[in-house]
């Protein structure tokens, strides 16, 4: 399939996965504390009743996987240092509380969810002060959904049970991959019985909200052969939903990456290239549909039943840097080291940097570390992209009817982009709509980034 695919497509290799447009990247680091609360109360002052995810980013991780790009600061089995994360973690709560009860706004969080990092490094008493720290803002007991990320390696069964007392109703496992060579090769030894264990009826009847696994394709050593059985094991284990995310490759941010391939535990030729890796995608998903589950977008996957499935046949769900959600909200506010928020029309990202963050909340201001302001253009163009990575598909009457444009003349170069794609059969342009093939749907991320206004400008990750 892919040997008759435009090598000039096939050169798209690094495209962002869009989950937010335009890319942090092309934030503005001159955003910071007051345009953060300008934009907190001008959404919630228009729309008091907005729904909102809150989420919480755990910072740490004992052990440091090497495919990882997510910011956990350092690997360490220091817990000193997780407590005073936690203690910094609250004042920035607390600053939040703050600014509610300044402007007497009462936020409509329907939604919370615990990532990292590790959230299940902690132990209960530091979880417990972490939930009731969250009651500042949220009432945890009557949430629609309420969400934690689970490293299988350092959960226990008891350890689920005192999550579903504290309100938990969802929880997402960790795995990456079931093949023993693969795990090694990242850093990440997990035998199959650690999930199976965890993965029992009594436990997961704790979580009506459902289980999700993420598994990561373009690893070292896999193969098609080894993400079937993987996929194979997910089938028999049966989670509601499964996000089957590509490796990002990003050495110049998470230079730990680099012992993937560095000889030692796997030589460049065992890391799958662009091409191989969306073989062993198609060999994963043909696996999983005929195990029962249904594409949900571009790389997740979820059982009929789920309410993501179900979203999907409704056209409401809705995709953001926490994966699909069944679109019950658009806006997040994200507290911690480097978490995201989505406010109304406007994007912020919190510092890296763990001594900054202390001394910008020492000092009374959210501790912002760039944000951007969308632009008309970049709201029809998110739309449009969400539309695509979500649907494989776009109607052009709906974005003009609510922008008020002419497609084809707005888009005409971006249209005229597509060509090759159509020649390819990845894209079929017709009764006025943009329609991703079946062949084009390992693509849809590349057929976004023909809409993406910054690409020129963009920086190498």
């Amino acid at each position: 399939m892919l040997n008759h695919v435009n090598p000039d497509i096939l050169k798209i290799t690094n495209a962002f996965m869009y989950t937010e447009y335009p890319h942090k990247s092309f934030w503005s680091t001159g955003m910071g504390d007051k345009e953060y609360r300008s934009a907190l109360l001008e959404l919630l002052t228009n729309e008091p009743n907005t729904p909102l995810l809150l989420y919480i980013h755990i910072l740490y991780c004992t052990e440091l996987c090497w495919f990882c790009t997510c910011h956990i600061e350092k690997a360490t089995k220091n817990y000193g240092l997780r407590e005073k994360y936690l203690e910094m973690l609250y004042l920035e709560i607390r600053l939040l509380q703050e600014f509610f009860d300044q402007h007497s706004l009462s936020p409509n969080f329907t939604e919370i969810h615990l990532g990292g990092g590790s959230p299940t490094d902690l132990n209960m008493d530091d979880f417990d002060s972490l939930i009731e720290n969250l009651g500042l803002l949220a009432n945890t007991g009557d949430l629609n959904e309420f969400s934690i990320e689970i490293d299988p390696r350092h959960t226990t069964k008891e350890m689920l049970r005192h999550y579903h007392r504290a309100g938990i109703n969802r929880i997402s496992m960790g795995i990456q991959d079931f093949d023993p060579q693969v795990q090694k090769a990242i850093n990440r030894i997990q035998p199959i019985g650690l999930v199976e264990d965890l993965m029992d009826d009594e436990t997961i009847k704790l979580f009506p909200n459902g289980v999700n696994f993420d598994i990561i394709c373009g690893l070292p050593h896999q193969s098609t052969e080894t993400i079937k059985r993987t996929a194979e094991e997910c089938v028999r284990l049966s989670p509601d939903r499964i996000c089957l995310n590509y490796l990002h490759q990003a050495p110049e941010f998470a230079k730990h990456q680099n012992i993937m391939s560095d000889g030692k535990y796997g030589r460049p030729d065992h890391l799958p290239d662009y091409y191989e890796r969306k073989v062993i995608f198609t060999a994963a998903l043909e696996t999983l549909t005929r195990g029962g589950y249904v594409r949900t977008g571009y790389d997740h996957f979820a059982k009929p039943t789920d309410s993501v499935a179900r979203a999907m046949a409704e056209g409401k769900m809705r995709w953001n840097a926490l994966g699909v959600t069944a679109g019950r909200y658009d806006d997040v506010i994200g507290v911690g080291v480097h978490s995201y928020s989505t406010i109304g029309e406007y994007y912020f990202q919190n510092l890296y940097d763990i001594r900054k963050y202390q001394e910008s909340l020492e000092q009374r201001s959210f501790p912002v570390f760039r944000g951007h302001k969308l632009t008309r253009d970049d709201l029809i163009r998110r739309d449009i992209i969400q539309s695509l990575r979500s649907f494989f598909s776009l109607d052009l009457g709906s974005i003009e009817n609510k922008y008020g444009i002419d497609f084809e003349e707005y888009f005409k170069a971006e249209l005229a982009a597509l060509d090759n794609y159509i020649k390819d059969g990845l894209v079929d342009v017709r009764d006025r709509a943009i329609v991703v093939t079946e062949k084009g749907h390992q693509f849809a991320n590349t057929v976004c980034y023909v809409f993406d206004n910054y690409k020129q400008t963009r920086p190498k990750f």
